[in-house]
């Protein structure tokens, strides 16, 4: 049984069409001779009951180059820096400044093909959040960075 040159047809522009998709997704990585910043939360967090939930956020910061690179920030309490929308857009929370900053440096290097990685946890205002779909946007070292999350109860 022959299948009619139209079907075959579709299904080959489908196959182009999908691998070309797949070959130019952004997954998130850092490419060859670039420094970025990757992003990582749990894919569904629980709500807690108490007034903060704490959200652990893993920081890599990735130097893809071949040469070290400086690193700045503006202050030493905005080496770390984030804000968190809903999936539209809409402004939930943002860090506050803190009252006794931790963080000594301004300014740091990241050596050639190498990778920064740090933990930090993210306190939500359980009164701010509910269930759904949330966007954690950061900066670190003055580099962007953001990662989906979803909050369950």
């Amino acid at each position: 049984m022959k299948m009619p040159n139209m079907i075959v047809t579709t299904l080959a522009a489908i196959a182009i069409i999908t691998v070309l998709g797949f070959l130019a997704r952004d997954d998130g990585r850092v490419g060859s001779g670039e420094i970025g910043l990757q992003v990582g939360v749990p894919l569904e967090h629980k709500l807690t009951n108490i007034d903060v939930t704490p959200l652990p956020v893993v920081l890599r910061l990735v130097n893809n180059t071949n040469e070290t690179m400086p690193l700045t920030a503006d202050a030493p309490c905005k080496i770390f820096r984030y804000f968190v929308t809903t999936r539209e857009g809409g402004f939930v929370q943002a860090m506050r400044a803190p009252e006794v900053c931790n963080e000594t440096q301004t300014r740091a290097a990241i050596a050639e093909q190498d990778v920064i990685e740090e933990i930090r946890q993210v306190p939500l205002d359980t009164q701010r959040f509910s269930a759904g779909d949330y966007a954690l946007r950061v900066k670190f070292w003055n580099y962007e960075g953001e990662a989906a999350f979803t909050l369950i109860e």
